[in-house]
């Protein structure tokens, strides 16, 4: 399940997560906060939008959530850039995200950590840069490029944490100074496929399908890439079809089956939007809002979900070669990237190697609220997510089935 409003530096989330591992359910968490220390304003220019607090908040989190082998994956950003204002904060997000690695890796030299946690940015499909001229692939393929270029243009790959060189899997290739790409997951938030006549390739009305030129849109990203929300609103779907559409909009969710098929060479899954907490028009369970411990009663919208998943083959690798599933693009020149933005919008971005870098020895324990007390919790080692997880993760044969849960 994906996660949004956590804040574990105030709130003991271990019941609940231990729990889900018991269940053998996967956690992405949020690792900025809707207030507080773990803001990052996007509504400043970077380098303001990227404070130590911030850095402290994220650092602090992860301090919490390495302490559980189920926590999956980290979202440095949702959302952030959306509009022509909000690009100025992307410096931001790739210090951030840059920043979060370093000190993980260190922590892990240390031997306070076990493993490292993968950085996820979840970008709006429907972004504006530019004006009305630029289409929603081409914003979203120059975020992905922007989130994960190298300077040097050279897949070179460094040592891992451990010392030994990786020949699969998440691999760091050298960018800039530091010698870290700053995000290891690509995500992708997506509210197409509104229509029961929808096919991969074509929408209704003759125009390209969106899940089809995003994929084409993002074919050479060298990070794995994900719908880290997928699903039309309930009133958009069918909205124009009366023979087709039900009372509650329910989704036929048949893009799945798609998103395993055609899109399975650059594609590693998604995650359906949404279980709880959510605006009505996406919720899959009625009785809401989630208390965190009643379960919600099952909306058709959820059964059809169910009955499309019940449809996907267990490997969902079988159909790729072995070539094929492993193979991953090297990141694009920074300075290319660059030269994309100047020549399409006019957009100048903060020097990224003038970003703050801040020091890891500022992070002190951490203040957990339980049941109205406060407990320290130490940095203490945390179980490992051995490093299969960490290629099946990289590989497009890995599919995510998971809910998002508002909580």
């Amino acid at each position: 399940v994906r996660l949004y409003r956590m804040n574990p530096l105030k709130v003991d989330y271990s019941e609940f997560i231990e729990g889900a591992a018991e269940l053998g359910i996967y956690i992405i968490v949020p690792l900025t906060s809707a207030s507080g220390g773990g803001v990052l304003d996007r509504t400043l220019a970077a380098p303001k939008c990227y404070k130590k607090s911030l850095f402290n908040y994220g650092a602090s989190a992860l301090k919490v959530y390495l302490q559980h082998p189920n926590v999956l994956g980290g979202v440095v950003g949702n959302e952030v850039m959306n509009d022509e204002k909000s690009w100025l904060a992307a410096p931001c997000v790739r210090s951030y995200a840059r920043n979060l690695k370093l000190f993980m890796d260190t922590m892990v030299q240390e031997q306070v950590f076990q493993r490292t946690l993968p950085l996820i940015y979840a970008a709006q499909d429907s972004s504006v840069l530019g004006g009305a001229e630029m289409d929603s692939d081409t914003i979203v393929k120059l975020t992905a490029d922007y989130l994960t270029c190298a300077e040097t243009g050279k897949g070179t790959i460094v040592e891992d944490v451990a010392g030994a060189k990786q020949s699969s899997g998440m691999q760091h290739f050298t960018e800039n100074k530091f010698g870290i790409s700053p995000i290891d997951i690509f995500g992708v938030n997506i509210e197409s496929w509104c229509s029961s006549t929808q096919d991969f390739y074509y929408n209704p009305d003759g125009t390209p399908g969106a899940y089809f030129s995003l994929w084409k849109a993002l074919q050479a990203t060298p990070v794995p890439v994900i719908f880290s929300e997928m699903g039309c609103p309930h009133n958009l779907f069918d909205r124009d079809d009366p023979l087709h559409k039900t009372v509650e909009g329910a989704r036929d969710w048949v893009q799945t089956e798609h998103v395993v098929n055609e899109m399975q060479s650059t594609w590693s899954g998604f995650i359906a939007y949404t279980y709880d907490g959510g605006v009505n028009d996406f919720e899959m369970f009625k009785g809401g809002p989630w208390d965190g411990r009643n379960v919600l009663e099952p909306s058709q919208d959820f059964w059809n979900f169910k009955e499309q998943l019940d449809k996907l083959p267990n490997d969902t690798s079988s159909s790729l070669g072995q070539k094929e599933k492993h193979d991953i693009a090297l990141p694009r020149r920074c300075s290319a990237v660059q030269a994309d933005f100047i020549s399409c919008c006019g957009l100048r971005l903060f020097n990224d190697d003038k970003m703050q870098t801040f020091s890891f020895s500022s992070i002190m324990p951490v203040d957990v609220e339980v049941n109205d007390s406060v407990r320290q919790t130490g940095g203490g080692s945390s179980s490992g997510i051995t490093q299969s997880l960490y290629t099946e993760i990289a590989s497009a044969g890995f599919l995510f089935l998971l809910f998002s849960v508002l909580y």
